[in-house]
């Protein structure tokens, strides 16, 4: 296994008809940035393709529910904000995108490392970028599908 020191975070964001946005930032997200990321990715993006009929769903990480965040969700998502129960990724449809994402990613680099090519900054983030935009909008709509599934099982 090939070690990267650079460590490259993602913010995603989908729906029953697709992706919706996607950011990619090193630093660590404190509630500035998250604030950022949703002003910048999510509220015009979820608006086009929905209108005003969409909840955003988030899971309770502390940067997330912080006094700044809910109040800028609540500015721009009054009332559609899902209430979500702590610890349960099992039952977020995009745990399934991003495990599709990372597969696909670690591929391509182990199949680069073997041609001995040289990975930047950059081209990572170019082969994020496009192994995302290479997600078929029909497997996010199954990840999202299966919810009554999984949450039976």
């Amino acid at each position: 296994m090939v070690k990267h020191l650079l460590k490259v975070h993602v913010w995603g964001a989908i729906s029953v008809k697709g992706k919706i946005g996607m950011h990619m930032f090193t630093e660590n997200l404190d509630h500035h940035l998250y604030h950022q990321i949703l002003n910048e990715n999510l509220y015009g993006n979820a608006s086009a393709m929905h209108g005003s009929r969409w909840v955003f769903q988030q899971d309770n990480d502390p940067k997330h529910t912080s006094r700044n965040v809910q109040g800028n969700l609540e500015t721009h998502l009054p009332g559609q904000v899902l209430s979500w129960p702590s610890y349960s990724p099992d039952l977020n449809p995009i745990e399934n995108v991003w495990a599709i994402l990372k597969k696909n990613v670690e591929k391509k680099i182990k199949s680069m490392v073997a041609q001995k090519k040289k990975i930047s900054k950059e081209i990572f983030f170019n082969i994020i970028r496009k192994e995302w935009d290479d997600i078929e909008n029909i497997g996010i709509v199954n990840c999202i599908n299966s919810m009554p599934s999984r949450i039976k099982a």
